[in-house]
């Protein structure tokens, strides 16, 4: 059976970001703690026992996936954001892209600590290199110089393996591939408790036999359209001897 989703709309996931960054095990290579599972372990403890909070059905798995998910977004973005600044130290006319993620700045003790003097020297080689570029005197006009190497930046990962127990380590892998390919979506926000009830009403749909899930989106449908006439008040009630002719009362 497939494993229930569990919504984090913003409030939730400034907490879950907040006590990530307290927790350096989790991310930081240079913790003394970083390869202790058992401190890893107890830190994940701590994120589930968060979201629970909010979401009582919610598993280390969910609190795993979704720090996955957050973290590749920001990779993302950073990645965009130091090419942008590549390309103008380089010459660009493009500018440096503005991250569009509401809480990129909030994984910023993800980056190295030398990240900005690296992109300094990276800047200052282009500059080099364009100067040299204009000083020297080729004998072939069609000879390129040495292409620019950028260097990408690597981010301290953990093994899910280490800090799930061996079931709900199959049912993350099993479902590894699937999270892939909505990665985009995880990458966008909730603005407010209406697209988290939709995210919720999804979930739940994607779990019904589908002659149930189309009598469900017509019924949700129905009650939509009623509330739209003013239709309904506190006692309509939908009677269902017919599910294709029901009235809303």
């Amino acid at each position: 059976m497939e494993e229930g989703s569990v919504v984090f709309p913003r409030k939730l996931l400034k907490k879950l970001i907040a006590m990530y960054r307290e927790h350096p095990c989790l991310w930081d290579k240079n913790c003394s703690s970083y390869k202790q599972k058992q401190k890893r372990y107890e830190a994940i403890s701590k994120l589930t026992q968060l979201v629970q909070e909010h979401d009582p059905s919610a598993t280390r798995v969910h609190v795993l996936r979704k720090i996955e998910s957050l973290r590749a977004c920001v990779r993302r973005e950073h990645k965009r954001v130091r090419d942008s600044r590549l390309r103008v130290a380089a010459g660009g006319t493009d500018g440096i892209y503005k991250p569009m993620l509401w809480y990129y700045d909030m994984f910023s003790f993800v980056f190295p600590d030398d990240e900005i003097e690296d992109v300094y020297k990276k800047t200052q080689t282009v500059h080099e290199q364009n100067e040299n570029s204009e000083d020297a005197v080729h004998d072939n006009g069609d000879e390129e110089g040495p292409p620019f190497e950028q260097s990408m930046e690597t981010y301290p990962e953990y093994s899910v393996a280490n800090m799930v127990n061996v079931e709900d380590h199959k049912r993350y892998q099993l479902s590894f591939e699937d999270d892939n390919k909505s990665s985009k979506r995880h990458c966008t926000e909730i603005e407010d408790e209406y697209d988290a009830i939709g995210i919720n009403v999804a979930a739940k749909l994607r779990n019904l036999p589908p002659n149930m899930r189309i009598l469900a989106e017509k019924l949700i449908n129905d009650a939509l359209y009623q509330a739209q006439m003013n239709g309904l008040n506190s006692s309509s009630v939908i009677t269902t001897t017919d599910p294709f002719n029901q009235v809303i009362i």
